[in-house]
């Protein structure tokens, strides 16, 4: 091979190659969340948006929404989170690799019918060989921390004006405009979700998980 070809052959294998983040770069980023972690808890402490609207009888008969605001603020950050520990990739869960194994090394057919006599459906099935695929797609996909930076950045407005409203259903004043302020919050919260390409890319990835009931011992008792 000429040396030409070698040379472009070794860039083009360094730029591919994932960069792996290290516990320092992951710490670094998870420390960009913990701002906001801190007044989510002040919420916590006064029993949440919905424990107030539970303690304020003008707005006990809208819990639902309460519930749902809680709910959503509580997501931002498990997806936050998310994303700072999976900057290189999504690590294989169990499950993961007990199918990816499965299917590697007895071919989808015979590892299909070994989960039939085990006592899966060709439901749960499909739906595990789809996750599996998931997996192995995505277990080296790249993210890039400055753009997580910018989602961490872009979440903070709503966890502060989630702690103010807090404070101001505790506080007894104004509670009239609170509905509207609650429902308005949960509004931008889930245009956030739609709107935010990595906000959105990590709610899709953990929406592939299923559920897997281990206490069958992979299977079947």
């Amino acid at each position: 091979m000429k040396p030409a070809a070698i040379l472009i052959l070794f860039v083009f294998v360094v730029s591919v190659s994932p960069s792996w983040a290290g516990p320092a770069e992951i710490s670094a980023c998870l420390k960009q969340v913990n701002p906001l972690k801190a007044e989510r808890d002040q919420v916590a402490e006064l029993d949440g948006v919905w424990g107030l609207f539970q303690k304020t009888e003008e707005l006990q008969n809208n819990s639902a929404l309460a519930i749902t605001l809680d709910n959503k603020i509580n997501s931002i950050l498990f997806h936050l989170d998310y994303l700072c520990n999976t900057t290189d990739g999504i690590p294989f869960d169990e499950l993961a690799l007990y199918v990816s194994t499965g299917l590697a090394e007895k071919g989808e057919e015979k590892f299909r019918e070994e989960l039939i006599i085990l006592g899966k459906s060709e439901g749960e099935i499909e739906v595990w060989f789809k996750f599996s695929k998931f997996a192995v797609a995505n277990r080296y996909r790249a993210l890039d921390p400055k753009t997580i930076s910018s989602t961490i950045q872009s979440a903070h407005p709503f966890i502060n004006r989630y702690l103010q409203l807090a404070e101001k259903i505790n506080s007894k004043k104004d509670v009239g405009s609170v509905i509207q302020e609650a429902q308005k919050l949960t509004n931008h919260v889930e245009t956030f979700f739609e709107i935010d390409p990595y906000m959105s890319q990590a709610i899709h990835e953990n929406s592939q998980v299923p559920y897997a009931d281990w206490d069958e011992n992979y299977g079947g008792s």
